[in-house]
């Protein structure tokens, strides 16, 4: 019975029958069918264990699809502590996290000294910011001062530490990369996450040191259906104020910084960079002064924005005046994309990591925003799985370690 249903869903999805209308029937109709696709994906996970690096086969994509979501993958924290949650990240009984190399990845953060037979960290620094624990409504976010919790990577550890520490580590030697997840995340799997991208990018990359940090949201799953993703749409305003804050700082110590978004991740990171030129997001702006001319170098990969955000009218208008380039990977047969239109309730709305690059408005200076764009339909098919734009010959790695060392020819 199973094997019928996923081929019907996959049909159903695939030519984009399903779902046809906007109004109250077609959403319950999409709920219902989403609801049941989700119920038998998990009986079927259940029955088998998924390792975050293995790339699924290729008959369970369209039913992973269909089901709107990334299956959870195992925990980044060692078996001797407990697992940290959004919803108890705010008491944590301990200033350290014991980290799973094979989980994180610190098999290149760190190497054996030959000399000593002694464990060795290599040059680049990983940092874990947190707003787990903050307002999720923008109406209600505290932008004086948010209370972020902070911590360093160290040698297999994450030890805690405060903004005052965090930024005296920084120099203007290092580009500091900010690397946002995206929807249905949980907090310790967006370590996971982030490490995984960090490694894939560091592969690619022959420059000099840079300090990576992960930008963990409150995006874990909250039930079925269009109620979770827009939810977690309206969450991103808070996110992408919080962020803006953040990058304020770096700016204004006048640091190298390039970002990372993927999804809904790609919609906090242009939100930031709205919001730190003076924009609004959710009826709120930062109280400090604007800043244009930031320079941020910007990755995205599928972003679940609008395609007409980042235009001369767009909700993101401001967010170019702050880029110094962008680099696009879209995938035109995404399909949870395909009916990104559902999240926001506008019917023929397109999503900028569905249409490709369409017109945005111009940086600071007037000028013309340098766009490296890359359809990768051919290679990641109608999949929405960030790691497949690594994994595949879409070469997400090469084009970011080349866009962080500023080295990439750009292409329009």
């Amino acid at each position: 019975m199973f094997p019928s249903l996923r081929i019907l869903l996959t049909i159903l999805f695939a030519t984009g029958f399903c779902v046809p209308l906007v109004d109250d029937a077609g959403m319950r109709f999409a709920n219902a069918v989403e609801s049941a696709a989700v119920g038998a994906v998990e009986k079927e996970s259940n029955s088998r264990a998924a390792s975050a690096e293995d790339v699924p086969e290729e008959n369970s994509a369209a039913t992973e699809q269909v089901a709107l979501l990334e299956r959870p993958q195992s925990s980044v924290l060692a078996a001797s502590e407990p697992v940290i949650s959004g919803a108890d990240i705010a008491v944590l009984p301990t200033d350290t996290m014991d980290i799973e190399a094979m989980d994180t990845g610190s098999v290149d953060t760190a190497t054996v000294d030959t000399a000593t037979g002694e464990l060795a960290c290599l040059p680049d620094r990983v940092f874990l910011i947190s707003t787990h624990h903050l307002a999720h409504d923008a109406c209600c976010a505290s932008l004086e001062n948010p209370a972020f919790r902070i911590w360093k990577m160290e040698c297999n550890r994450f030890q805690a530490i405060d903004l005052a520490t965090y930024e005296s580590m920084l120099t203007p030697e290092r580009t500091v990369v900010i690397y946002v997840h995206g929807n249905r995340i949980e907090f310790d799997e967006s370590i996971e996450r982030g490490n995984s991208v960090r490694r894939r990018v560091r592969a690619c990359r022959q420059g000099g040191p840079v300090d990576w940090v992960i930008f963990s949201w409150p995006s874990a799953r909250e039930g079925l259906g269009l109620r979770d993703f827009r939810e977690k749409a309206d969450r991103c305003d808070a996110q992408g104020l919080y962020l803006a804050w953040f990058l304020r700082r770096h700016i204004t110590a006048s640091l190298p910084v390039a970002m990372i978004g993927y999804s809904f991740g790609g919609r906090v990171a242009t939100g930031a960079l709205h919001a730190l030129a003076g924009g609004h997001l959710g009826g709120r702006k930062l109280p400090q002064p604007t800043i244009t001319g930031a320079e941020v170098r910007l990755g995205l990969v599928a972003p679940a924005l609008g395609s007409g955000w980042l235009s001369q009218c767009g909700k993101h208008r401001l967010a170019t005046q702050n880029m110094a380039k962008m680099v696009l990977m879209y995938n035109r047969r995404d399909a949870v994309l395909k009916r990104y239109w559902l999240v926001e309730k506008i019917r023929h709305e397109t999503a900028l990591g569905f249409s490709g690059p369409t017109t945005f408005a111009p940086r600071f200076d007037g000028s013309r925003l340098p766009v490296k764009s890359r359809d990768c339909s051919p290679s990641v098919r109608i999949r929405h799985v960030e790691l497949d734009y690594y994994n595949s010959r879409c070469r997400a790695g090469l084009d970011f370690a080349q866009m962080i060392q500023a080295t990439e020819p750009m292409e329009f």
